[in-house]
């Protein structure tokens, strides 16, 4: 039979275990060791494994069961190198929520969501010399660049989010 106090703390992980991130499951910092996840993968699957809790009522074990798995998914994929840095990139990006669980249909999306770079092949040239110009922090170099790249292809998307992001830059380097 569990204790009281674990039924409250196995309660409220499963109240939020669904908002929570990889990291916050296995209790690490971003910047883990690959030992440091490995040892909270343990920790964490010797506290939920289902085994444990066979005789527990079916409500305890299906919050069990819930929460043993996200711990397993969250140790597979950040025990995976590419899988983690990609996974870090969209869990700190503007759409956190959607990408909290790894969810392979999810990351084609977001890959699939790749910058055009143009089609014509000035378009192509004088975008590509503005992603170098902000590579060697020369906004303005890339201000005029991307202008020249908007001039060959008024209606590429890529091109105005670039724009307006180095004309952000520049306005608040301004105003330092």
């Amino acid at each position: 039979m569990i204790d009281e106090k674990f039924k409250l703390q196995l309660n409220s992980l499963y109240k939020v275990i669904d908002d929570l991130d990889y990291y916050q499951i296995l209790k690490v910092d971003q910047m883990a060791f690959e030992e440091d996840i490995k040892k909270a993968y343990f920790d964490g699957s010797r506290i939920y494994h289902p085994d444990k809790y066979f005789s527990e009522p079916p409500e305890i074990q299906e919050k069990v069961n819930k929460i043993f798995k996200r711990v397993c998914e969250a140790y597979k994929v950040l025990s995976d190198p590419d899988k983690r840095a990609f996974y870090s990139k969209l869990v700190n990006g503007p759409e956190r929520e959607k990408y909290l669980r790894f969810d392979l249909r999810l990351l084609k999306e977001a890959t699939e969501k790749k910058e055009d770079e143009g089609q014509s092949p000035l378009a192509k040239k004088y975008y590509k010399m503005a992603k170098t110009a902000i590579a060697n922090k020369d906004y303005k170099g890339a201000k005029i660049n991307l202008q020249l790249a908007i001039k060959m292809e008024p209606n590429n998307q890529t091109f105005q989010d670039k724009f307006k992001e180095i004309t952000d830059i520049l306005a608040s380097r301004r105003g330092l």
